[in-house]
């Protein structure tokens, strides 16, 4: 497996790698892409320097996402979420609870991001606060996953001088992830007391 990563991510120099797991991250912005995944994968590729592009290209999918929604297919989203109680829950909230509520929904969101981007892109918020929400508030999960696959990308490679580092590693994520699941459950908290009882169903 070590050597089958090897040649995906050396293939092209590297480009081929870069432009699949972009366009994955972007697409998770638009469609039901496991965003999770993909960063481990980018992290597994490319280690820890694969965070920045991680993060910018899953932005990039929610730009789309909102740009989609507020200038080209208003109508169509708005009957999707219809279907949806609990992005329609999100979408009546949102003019009221504003970037604050981007946020939360950033940090831990009861239903699937582009779902997400549909409804802020139904809004009234401004495009670039959109922006600057969405990048703050990914960053914290965009980080782990792509963190966990530097990890696996250390135990991967057997010229590894020892296992001190690769258990730094996982001692590292360990905490990560406490702490993200700590932050998520007062932030799925928070979003019931602001938006009712419907999100816990």
């Amino acid at each position: 497996m070590h050597d089958y990563f090897i040649q995906w991510a050396s293939y092209g120099d590297g480009a081929l790698a870069w432009a699949i797991i972009t366009a994955l991250l972007i697409l998770s912005g638009l469609i039901f892409v496991p965003r999770p995944a993909i960063c481990i994968l980018a992290g597994l590729t490319f280690g820890i320097a694969a965070f920045p592009l991680a993060l910018i290209a899953t932005a990039v999918g929610s730009f789309a996402g909102f740009v989609l929604a507020r200038y080209f297919f208003r109508d169509w989203f708005l009957r999707m979420i219809e279907r949806r109680p609990k992005a329609k829950l999100i979408a009546d909230a949102i003019d009221t609870e504003g970037w604050q509520l981007l946020f939360l929904l950033r940090l831990a969101s009861p239903i699937p991001g582009p779902i997400s981007n549909y409804a802020f892109g139904l809004s009234s918020m401004k495009l670039w606060q959109f922006m600057a929400v969405t990048l703050a508030g990914l960053a914290p999960q965009v980080f782990a996953f792509v963190y966990l696959g530097a990890v696996g990308q250390v135990a991967l490679d057997d010229r590894s001088v020892s296992s001190t580092r690769l258990w730094f590693g996982v001692a590292g994520f360990v905490v990560l992830i406490l702490a993200i699941a700590m932050v998520t459950r007062r932030v799925k908290q928070s979003l019931n007391t602001r938006l009712g009882s419907t999100l816990g169903s």
